[in-house]
């Protein structure tokens, strides 16, 4: 390992930080329980006042460590720090990159499940091109590592794999795998590499399908982990970019905008107790491979069987295990894509809320550092926060409802000279509410402030103007989404407490809309709990209702939000009119505009036809040559797959090798794939045949 570059950035007192943080929120969440005592015991506090009170203490508590961490991350860019307790290389004179080779070498990896080959290839060849301009290509190495189980997509994939390498000369350089089996999604494929290959690497940078990143930060990273020999993980926050439609670059300027205020306060108070979001980051492999084997859970999905969110877990092993794990938002140049619409939105949301739920059973490991279990629990919080809110809207409909039917005490069993009058503090109720409100806006406020003191940087998000009012648009459109979400997230919670696993789904990523009746049928439910609450505070005391009506209206117009901002043509027009800019829009990256041009051409080329991957591989000598060479050498088959194979040879055998009369199903064409002797009997017998027409 070669010796640290530069000199070590001074640390504050890690107890000091995490004393002021989170000491802040614990005296803010005990001062607003207080206060809000004070308003529910006007008349003594009945058994739903109690569990309002337990409940919006839990709440305030989670909103409060959202707010103290964006004021710390504030108030860390207002000053320009950069992550302490990081060893940073030194920067060469001027602004070119530093030449000077890496002593390390780092594997690439783009595990994949049934993506677009076209996307996924130019972003690749972006990135190679990227890295290749660095002058480090020779410490790098690319692996495409799919899990893709359809038939077309995965001969499609071997295809451009092989014309990638072609274009870039990356023979030797750029490798592509596929596994038979899929055990344990993405985590086992990571696995799968670092049992073939990760020791031939010092380490890994472990992407999605829609990651992009700059050579210049994949060189950056490399030289971080080359500097600081105890980081195990080093975490690059990406940005999101690249969708059009309205939903998407609301998300992609709210991310952009806001999200270095929200990674510099999680880092100021992380420091090297840091998290993993499970793409974008770059990992020690000798000490991933030694420390982070995951567990199989006990019992049967949702909560048994294989992690789904293994990052957060994977972090806390690699923790246990004395490395350090950091999130740096120093590190620019790294990129994902969001959901187009709502609908797709909370479609993944199903998945990270199971995967995160799981983490309950893994809090009480043995060994794990304390912030490695407030991750878990945050990223639990993230999903049960909002079945807390939705019971905390119930129960305070019930204690008004309640308190509409009680008659005021006015002489207590004790003599008095005067009737006691019951004080409502109303004022306090309204001020209270102000904060919980105040704190949730508060942090894109702050954000708007470094804006606007980087005056230069403000005409990328279209200038000071439009920019102020896509704060405003933006936030008044997340304020209606949110009580959306929060029953959709009531809704998965409580599908996972009774048993239902939610399977493994590939993320949609294009620019595709939502139609009404798909809405109608997603929010019909929603929109009628809205007219309930409605109904149930007016009902409970008419001058209810007026607090309510933040949750209805978002509940009423979730069917028309979801369909008008899943329309590339409304974003479209706000693009125009300079709303919801990011500077990725306005001035892109090359790597940006590269892997936009890649892709272009790339979706030109001919897809292979979801019948015709077998025809493909037999009737093209070179797509056979090159698929049976990548074919795995475990060959050694379950029952259920010997069965599968029988049945698909059982039909060429009757319909004497011809594959559109033999009708196979993607599950037997999978297996015909991945039998060599039958692809090469196949081909044998179509050539023949080519050879007795042509005679």
């Amino acid at each position: 390992m070669s010796a640290p570059i530069g000199r070590e950035v001074p640390v504050a007192s890690t107890k000091l930080r995490r004393i002021a943080v989170f000491g802040a929120i614990g005296l803010s969440t005990i001062a607003a329980a207080r206060a809000m005592h004070v308003v529910l015991s006007s008349q003594g506090l009945t058994e739903l006042d109690v569990a309002l009170l337990l409940l919006f203490t839990v709440n305030f508590a989670w909103i409060a460590v959202s707010f103290w961490s964006a004021v710390a991350g504030f108030l860390v860019l207002l000053f320009g720090r950069r992550t302490a307790g990081l060893v940073f290389p030194a920067k060469p004179a001027g602004r070119t990159p530093s030449r000077e080779p890496l002593s390390t070498r780092t594997a690439i990896l783009m595990p994949v499940y049934n993506e677009d080959p076209a996307g996924i290839f130019a972003r690749l060849q972006a990135m190679y091109e990227s890295v290749a301009a660095t002058g480090h290509l020779d410490s790098f190495d690319f692996f495409i590592l799919s899990d893709s189980t359809k038939p077309e997509i995965w001969i499609a994939e071997e295809i451009h794999w092989l014309e990638f390498c072609r274009r870039v000369g990356g023979h030797g350089r750029i490798f592509y795998r596929k596994r038979r089996r899929n055990t344990a999604r993405k985590s086992g494929n990571i696995a799968d590499f670092c049992c073939r290959w990760g020791y031939r690497y010092d380490h890994m940078v472990v992407l999605d399908a829609d990651s992009l990143m700059t050579g210049e930060t994949l060189v950056a990273m490399a030289r971080l982990m080359e500097a600081n020999p105890r980081a195990g993980i080093i975490q690059a926050p990406p940005v999101t970019v690249n969708r059009n439609t309205l939903f998407a670059r609301m998300q992609q300027f709210a991310n952009r905008l806001y999200g270095p205020v929200a990674t510099a306060g999680f880092a100021f108070w992380s420091l090297g107790d840091g998290n993993y979001w499970g793409h974008n980051a770059i990992i020690r492999t000798r000490a991933f491979i030694e420390s982070c084997g995951l567990p199989t859970l006990s019992g049967r999905p949702p909560f048994g069987g294989h992690i789904l969110s293994h990052d957060f877990v994977e972090a806390a092993l690699m923790r246990r295990a004395g490395w350090t794990v950091w999130l740096v938002p120093e590190l620019g140049g790294s990129y994902e894509e969001c959901p187009p619409t709502v609908i797709d939105f909370a479609k993944r949301d199903r998945r990270w809320c199971q995967g995160n739920l799981q983490h309950l059973r893994v809090l009480a490991a043995g060994g794990l550092r304390p912030l490695s279990r407030l991750h878990l629990l945050m990223g639990v919080m993230s999903y049960v926060s909002s079945p807390l809110w939705l019971a905390m809207l119930v129960i305070g409909l019930l204690a008004a409802w309640q308190a509409s039917l009680t008659e005021p005490i006015y002489f207590a069993s004790y003599q008095t000279l005067f009737p006691i009058w019951p004080v409502i503090d109303e004022g306090l109720a309204k001020g209270l509410f102000a904060i919980v409100i105040g704190m949730l806006v508060m942090p894109k406020l702050l954000s708007f402030v470094l804006l606007l003191r980087h005056y230069g940087v403000a005409h990328r998000f279209g200038g000071i103007g439009r920019a102020a009012l896509s704060v405003v648009l933006e936030t008044l459109f997340s304020a209606l989404l949110a009580p959306v979400m929060m029953l959709f997230h009531s809704s998965f919670v409580a599908e996972i407490l009774l048993g239902r696993d939610t399977g493994w789904t590939g993320q949609r990523r294009d620019d595709g809309g939502v139609g009404w009746r798909e809405a109608l049928r997603r929010h019909g439910g929603h929109s009628l709990v809205g007219l309930l609450f409605a109904g149930l505070a007016y009902w409970a005391s008419p001058g209810l209702l007026p607090w309510m009506v933040p949750v209805v209206a978002g509940l009423l117009l979730a069917t028309p939000l979801t369909v008008l901002s899943g329309r590339q043509r409304l974003g479209a027009w706000t693009r125009r009119r300079g709303l919801f800019l990011i500077p990725e829009e306005t001035a892109p990256p090359l790597v940006l505009r590269r892997a936009a041009e890649l892709s272009a051409a790339l979706k030109r080329v001919a897809p292979v036809a979801p019948d015709a991957a077998v025809a493909r591989v037999i009737e093209n000598p070179l797509i056979n040559a090159v698929h049976v060479a990548l074919l795995p050498g475990d060959a050694n088959l379950s029952a259920e797959e010997a069965e599968i194979l029988a049945a698909a040879r059982d039909k060429l055998a009757r319909t004497r090798g011809r594959l559109a009369a033999a009708r196979l199903t993607p599950q037997e064409q999978m297996a015909i794939l991945f039998d060599s002797p039958t692809l090469v009997a196949l081909q044998r017998a179509y050539f023949e045949e080519r050879c007795e027409e042509a005679a």
